[in-house]
């Protein structure tokens, strides 16, 4: 049987990555529902790629009694030809606005990968509006990371094993998503053995990815696990314009706050 640790390390690799939480049964408000986007739509800093991009992500788990939980959550991402990086994510918070009707915080994240800045605030907040930034570390004055021990070899070697016997790929062709052609691949396994974790039948999950085939970007990703339920995550949007200048900066009535990186080097740690 596999270690806990070995199990999560499975499910990690195989998994998608979307993270989204769950309005009550047959709903879908933008209250109680919170998206972590893969950053899959402008995950490098890339020049003279620009685009926009609307993402709907679709959260569904049924249970044996009919009952099911289903949520939604929109975002918008954005590059510019510089590499700039804006993501517009849904938290799990509302407030109610001028017009009495609950809305969503959301929070606003930009990457400038120029400029070596990252800068955040939310929107629909009833705190204080703060725009917090921080200078990021230049990347040549990192040091490599140490080597992998033999025993982290050893566990690496044993999850491709595993991926690799019991993972079977298939790719789907080509489709037009939101006027895009893109290939698709699909990715079927088994989480779990049966009696891995008590249970009677092995449990298996289904991955598929539509990519747009000209920019690499990833226009459809459905996580498919009878474990965790049914994630679709797609470009409903989609631009190769340059976005608005004033995307990629905080709104003029926001405080401008630095946050100082308090990050200990390990080796300074005796």
């Amino acid at each position: 049987m596999l270690t806990s640790a070995l199990r999560t390390t499975l499910r990690a690799t195989f998994t998608l990555g979307l993270i989204v939480s769950s309005s009550p049964a047959q709903t879908v408000s933008p209250c109680g529902v919170a998206a972590q986007p893969l950053m899959i739509y402008g995950a490098f800093p890339k020049t003279g790629a620009p685009f926009s991009a609307t993402i709907k992500t679709a959260y569904e788990q049924k249970f044996a009694d009919g009952n099911g939980i289903h949520g939604q959550v929109i975002t918008h991402e954005y590059r510019d030809s510089s590499g700039r990086l804006r993501s517009e994510t849904t938290t799990s918070l509302c407030n109610i606005g001028p017009d009495g009707q609950f809305r969503p915080v959301i929070t606003v994240s930009i990457n400038d990968p120029v400029a070596r800045i990252s800068t955040s605030w939310r929107v629909n907040d009833t705190g204080e509006k703060i725009a917090r930034f921080a200078h990021q570390p230049d990347l040549k004055s990192v040091p490599p990371p140490p080597p992998l021990t033999d025993e982290q070899l050893r566990l690496n070697a044993m999850v491709n094993a595993r991926i690799a016997r019991n993972n079977h790929s298939e790719k789907l062709g080509t489709r037009i998503i939101a006027g895009i052609l893109c290939d698709g691949n699909r990715t079927t396994g088994t989480n779990y053995a049966a009696g891995e974790i008590g249970n009677d039948k092995p449990i298996e999950a289904m991955g598929e990815g539509w990519i747009a085939r000209d920019t690499g970007i990833v226009m459809l990703r459905i996580q498919d696990d009878p474990y965790t339920g049914r994630t679709t995550a797609e470009v409903t949007e989609f631009s190769q314009s340059e976005p608005d200048p004033s995307l990629f900066a905080p709104p003029p009535d926001y405080k401008l706050v630095e946050q100082i990186n308090t990050t200990v080097p390990a080796s300074a740690v005796k």
